[in-house]
Parts: structure tokens; C-alpha cells; sequence
């Protein structure tokens, strides 16, 4: 297994909502503001909820900003961890691409090339003959009771399906390889792979070109970096599916 390291460590936190007050952050015992986003606002529980933050670049929304929460007891250890900033997990696996650590998805010695600008219809990487765009599923999971139900969003909304699909149209020579990679950071599982393939069948079935392949990696956080679990195509599953 092969980790992307952060820059600086993230801090264990726990998150507090009280009356007439916005969420607060409990962190060596003090109470602190924090800028923390709507999603993870609606997922602090009464009792608190562990989070890992970072010392903010814009402190007028308070000194810390939430970078990662979990649905885990505050107390316990070794917490399962969901980073809410799709950028970091892109970076990582930028760092896995360039460290040839996903070969079994692309193979060789090029280096990844991170597309700067989002606007258009360019990839997030280009390595070698390969257009890879990376799917980082929205909002996760709604808490109920002491595990993970059901799904908060769409793994792939219809507005991303769109977006890919005019990105495969678009491209002139046909021995590109187009790979949309989905990014679980919460446990994969044969459940939550087998929705994923049905939404995929569902969204790009009718039209799927010989040279897209769908692939999914897990990935692990913890306080000082992402851990790369496991990396798989899914494309048989999914035209299965």
C-alpha cells in the first residue's frame, strides 16, 4: 500500500452544534469558530462529531477550517475519515500516477500531466494514451443510528455523466483510451461497487464506445495522508450490469 503524505498534519477535532450558536469546534479541550461546509453541518450529531482540520489561509471564517469528518464514536480510535475538499484527492492521486503506483489501470514510464484549467471539456490527467477523469462521489452518506445507510446523492449525477460523455465524443483520435475513475474513501464494498455499476450502465450503456473504461480506487485517510487501498477496472461489471 503507497501513501501520499500531507504538507502538515491534520488535527483531530470534534464538532458541537448548541443553541443560538453556529457550529463550534472543540479542539485541546477550547472552543473555537470554524468555516465548516453545509454538508458536514448537516452531519453533526448531538453528541458531537470528530473531525481533522487545518489552520485556515482566511481566518475572518474563524482559524480552522474542516477538512475531513467521520460518523465514528468521538472516542473511538483509528476513525474512518471522508475529506470534503475533492481537490486534495485528486492530488493524491495525481502523486499515485506519477509514482506509477496505479499500473494496473496505465502501465509505462510517462508522467501524469495535471490539466490546470477546468473550464472546457479537458481531463483532470493525461498519462500516456489515456484520458482520465476522476469522479469523487458527492456528499457520501447520511448517519442513522450507529452505521452508513443509504446514499446522501447520486455517486455520478446526470450533469457529470453529461460532461464525460461529451468529453469521449469530442476526442478526434480514436486510440485514446478514455478512464472515468471513481474515488471511494470510505470502504469499498461489493454493495456499493454493484450501485455504482448500475448507475454507470444506466448513464452510459445506450452509448458506450469501445475505448472507455471505468475503474474505481479506495482510498484510506488518515491525519498526516491518503493511503492507496486497492485500484480495479469495473468495466465487465458494468456493461453487465
Amino acid at each position: 500500500m503507497e501513501k501520499y503524505y500531507f504538507e502538515e498534519e491534520w488535527k483531530e477535532a470534534v464538532l458541537l452544534t448548541k443553541e443560538n450558536k453556529s457550529t463550534v469546534l472543540v479542539l485541546d479541550g477550547e472552543e473555537l469558530e470554524i468555516y465548516c461546509p453545509e454538508t458536514v453541518r448537516g452531519n453533526v450529531s448531538e453528541c458531537g462529531t470528530p473531525c481533522l482540520v487545518l489552520e485556515s489561509k482566511y481566518p475572518k471564517d474563524g482559524n480552522y477550517e474542516a477538512m475531513a469528518f467521520s460518523l465514528d464514536n468521538p472516542y473511538r480510535e483509528n476513525k474512518d475519515w471522508i475529506c470534503m475538499n475533492p481537490i486534495i484527492i485528486e492530488d493524491a492521486v495525481g502523486y499515485f500516477l506519477a509514482s506509477h503506483h496505479m499500473e494496473e489501470m496505465v502501465s509505462g514510464s510517462m508522467v501524469s500531466r495535471k490539466i490546470e484549467s477546468r473550464e472546457g471539456a479537458g481531463p483532470d490527467f493525461i498519462l500516456g494514451d489515456a484520458y482520465i477523469e476522476i469522479n469523487v462521489p458527492d456528499a457520501i452518506l447520511n448517519a442513522a443510528g450507529n452505521g452508513w445507510m443509504q446514499a446522501k446523492s447520486l455517486m455520478l449525477t446526470d450533469g457529470k455523466a453529461v460532461r464525460y460523455r461529451d468529453m469521449v465524443s469530442g476526442m478526434e483520435n480514436g486510440n485514446k483510451r478514455f478512464i472515468l475513475l471513481t474515488v471511494f474513501q470510505h470502504g469499498l464494498n461489493d454493495k456499493m461497487k454493484g450501485f455504482l455499476c448500475r448507475e454507470l450502465s444506466r448513464l452510459f450503456g445506450a452509448d458506450l464506445q469501445e475505448n472507455t473504461e471505468f475503474w474505481v480506487i479506495d482510498l484510506r485517510l488518515e491525519p498526516d495522508g491518503i493511503t492507496l487501498l486497492s485500484c480495479q477496472n469495473i468495466t465487465d461489471m458494468v456493461l453487465l450490469s
